[in-house]
């Protein structure tokens, strides 16, 4: 088979993909002619609309039957930039979460604040009755974690994490088609992300532990929710090593610039992970890779190509749906609301991915082999 033909659908899949794909793919063009008939507006609220948050608001406002009713944050500047952003949805500003909570136009809630503030905003969300779309991590303790994922439990309205990757190919695809069997079971994943430059020097919280919950807290998580989603699994232990060797500004940082984990699933199954901010530009086997070893063949989730044993050249997963994953994600969040269905990433991914990376900081923190049996004794 040719190297660039995507792997025949009956043997990738074999059901469902072509519709779910088709709808996730609608373009921004066909989503503004979605027919007022559907249904009615759903009158959506953000808080936090600086960097993270600009963009989850641009794709609220591209999303279709969807009215911006509500911004809050406490910086002004932002708070009147956004505003202008969607003037005519003419939104009600609050610098206060909790007073824009008491506003009675409001169906569902974006959360995109600094990672330390996310357990005590989302469940005042999701006390309040209101769908929640949280951004990544859920929280960055373990005792936060669980109360976010019993107001999610408890909660009339549907809870969505922001790890949003996996709602477009390749990674949704290769994931799909790794759970379908494409190259058995699957043994070891090799994976890595380094990055080159460093974190915006303007969002001092990125580089205080106890503000963001150090790198692989903040960042890491998209890669965890990925493996435990491969494994359908948390891990049971993590060994690991880091530390801050190269990056010291601003002041006041604390986080670590380089770490390596060697993570256990249990059953024969293991994860070697590595993640960075040192890395230098046109290095080509640096940026972010993940790597699934199986029976039958590997497959590499960020080229969505599979190498079977014997081939003489990669088959390709699936490419659809495409496009900006932010974009996709918050859509699926809004059509969630409306079909009544639990989203994709929900709060049981969001806990273990959550808990995978708090798992992996107490190995670096300790030295030490750590267990995931005690850090959910810690909830």
């Amino acid at each position: 088979m040719n190297g660039r033909k995507g792997i025949s659908r009956r043997r990738f899949l074999g059901t469902g993909v072509a519709a779910t794909s088709t709808v996730l793919l609608t373009s921004r063009a066909a989503r503004a002619q979605t027919t007022t008939a559907e249904t009615d507006d759903i009158r959506a609220g953000i808080i936090g609309v600086g960097g993270r948050g600009s963009g989850l608001l641009a794709a609220m406002n591209a999303s279709p039957r969807v009215r911006v009713t509500a911004i809050c944050d406490i910086d002004e500047n932002h708070l009147n930039r956004a505003a202008a952003s969607v003037e005519a949805d003419r939104p009600e500003l609050f610098k206060d979460f909790r007073r824009l909570l008491d506003f009675k136009e409001l169906d569902a809630v974006v959360i995109a604040t600094p990672c330390h503030l996310h357990k005590e905003m989302a469940v005042a969300v999701l006390d309040s009755g209101r769908h929640c779309y949280c951004e990544k991590p859920m929280a960055i303790t373990a005792p936060d974690v669980n109360a976010v994922y019993k107001a999610a439990k408890r909660a009339r309205g549907i809870f969505q994490i922001g790890t949003q990757l996996r709602y477009g190919a390749p990674w949704k695809t290769s994931i799909e088609a790794i759970q379908n069997g494409i190259i058995g079971k699957v043994v070891f994943i090799r994976g890595h992300r380094h990055n080159i430059g460093d974190l915006p020097h303007d969002r001092q919280w990125l580089f205080e532990r106890d503000k963001c919950g150090d790198t692989i807290v903040e960042q890491a998580v998209h890669e965890f929710d990925i493996y435990n989603q491969i494994f359908q699994d948390m891990p049971r232990r993590i060994a690991g090593f880091g530390s801050q060797a190269l990056r010291f500004d601003p002041p006041g940082r604390d986080i670590l610039d380089n770490y390596v984990l060697a993570v256990d699933y249990g059953n024969k199954r293991t994860l070697d992970y590595s993640h960075s901010w040192i890395a230098v530009d046109h290095v080509p086997c640096d940026g972010r890779r993940e790597l699934v070893y199986g029976e039958k063949g590997q497959l590499d989730v960020e080229e969505g190509k599979i190498y079977f044993k014997g081939a003489d050249r990669p088959e390709l997963v699936d490419m659809e749906p495409s496009g900006d994953t932010t974009q996709l994600a918050i859509d699926d969040f809004f059509r969630c609301i409306r079909e009544h269905r639990r989203p994709m990433c929900d709060e049981e991914s969001g806990r273990s991915a959550t808990l995978f990376a708090l798992l992996g900081r107490k190995a670096l923190y300790e030295g030490r082999v750590v267990a995931m049996t005690e850090l959910l004794a810690e909830m």
